[in-house]
């Protein structure tokens, strides 16, 4: 029997939940598994997905987030759920899927369609959300109402839940999201190719953050971190790759002014968005994911440390889970910018221990983070749904 799953998630870039859905579905889509995406817009994940061999859908697909609370929000979620939902079922009766997947907890209608067609229904959470707290907690029940299985991409996440919503506890498993091996690059033999491959200065010593441009990710924050070791060290530079969530470019424009206003401004470089991400991990001497808020995961922390990139990271989150202080990077105290700044100045000042971490954070990716691992979980949790379904229906 060919397992058919069909999933919706609410954006079509190359970031993180849209990254792990994506090698999901390359990980898993075959003769014995075939996926459908239902998406809001299209987006370089389409084309991704697409070259998997899955089915992709657009369609009115509402995503609920912090944008619907305002006035202007909450009308347009009144006038477009109803019609998401109806095409979700749409999509449910045309493709008879065995499981509907939604990826992230902001996008209700697969939830609403799988419960009226019948059909066993997973959340994959990519989000710790705290505040506001009653959409936190309304969400988390939301979740747990509507979901045959829950599943958090760390501890952290499912930790965030069960706070929310304790009933969860029954039905909610972790999986954490897995890296797949970077493919070769022959010419980029070491650090200094990848810097110059991206035009940048090779003998300095780069600062690299990955990640979308916007209040959550601490660009400032690193930024003023790096002005505390900039003048002591000439050789430091900063690295900025990613561009601003759809319809917001004030974040990349706030980016620019600050760096702009820096009196080390020659010396910070800011990139768009690139889909070989490895190529500005590989050209880091330290990788920083100074998150103001917890990352529910940080796939951008293990991907470096499949590198030999060592990371420096925000203590909260799924990066307590990812990074081993003292062993693979450090973690500092978030939104603390002095110990933000201790901690880069440490390993740009020590390389030789900044190699001993990027040598033992792939280890550690390697034991604990694998594509194999993280798709196989998936295929029992499909497998386990579509079963229970059966016996059901038997």
């Amino acid at each position: 029997m060919t397992l058919r799953v069909l999933a919706f998630h609410a954006s079509a870039e190359l970031y993180g939940s849209d990254r792990a859905l994506l090698e999901l579905v390359r990980g898993l889509q075959n003769d014995a598994c075939r996926f459908v995406v239902g998406l809001p817009r299209n987006g370089p994940l389409v084309d991704a997905l697409r070259a998997c061999g899955a089915t992709v859908e657009l369609g009115p697909l509402a995503v609920c987030g912090r944008a619907t609370l305002a006035p202007r929000g909450l009308f347009g979620a009144v006038r477009d759920f109803p019609r998401s939902i109806a095409w979700a079922r749409a999509l449910v009766r045309r493709h008879a899927p065995h499981v509907v997947h939604t990826n992230t907890i902001v996008v209700p209608a697969g939830a609403f369609a799988a419960r009226a067609e019948g059909v066993p229904h997973v959340t994959h959470v990519h989000e710790i959300l705290e505040r506001p707290r009653w959409l936190a907690r309304g969400l988390a029940h939301f979740v747990g109402s509507f979901s045959d299985v829950v599943v958090a991409n760390s501890e952290a996440t499912r930790s965030n839940l069960l706070a929310c919503a304790p009933e969860l506890a029954r039905h909610c498993r972790v999986i954490h999201n897995g890296i797949p091996d970077f493919p070769p690059r022959p010419e980029l033999a070491n650090e200094l190719d990848a810097r110059r491959a991206l035009g940048l200065e090779p003998d300095a010593q780069w600062i690299v953050l990955v990640g979308r441009i916007n209040a959550l990710k601490g660009q400032a924050l690193l930024l003023d971190a790096f002005e505390r070791i900039a003048a002591s060290r000439p050789r430091a530079r900063v690295l900025f790759v990613g561009d601003a969530p759809p319809g917001q470019p004030r974040f990349v424009e706030a980016l620019r002014a600050r760096c702009a206003s820096s009196p080390f401004a020659d010396r910070i470089v800011h990139l768009p968005f690139r889909e070989d991400v490895d190529v500005a991990l590989r050209a880091a001497e330290v990788v920083a994911v100074p998150s103001t808020l917890p990352e529910s995961f940080g796939l951008v922390a293990a991907e470096a440390m499949e590198l030999e990139r060592p990371v420096v990271g925000a203590r909260h989150g799924g990066l307590r889970e990812i990074v081993a202080h003292g062993e693979t990077g450090l973690l500092f105290a978030p939104g603390d910018a002095d110990e933000l700044a201790r901690a880069l100045a440490g390993l740009l000042d020590a390389p030789l221990v900044a190699r001993a971490f990027g040598r033992a954070g792939r280890l550690r990716r390697r034991e604990r983070f694998t594509i194999e691992r993280y798709c196989a979980s998936f295929a029992r949790t499909y497998a386990e749904l579509a079963n229970s379904r059966a016996e059901v229906a038997a």
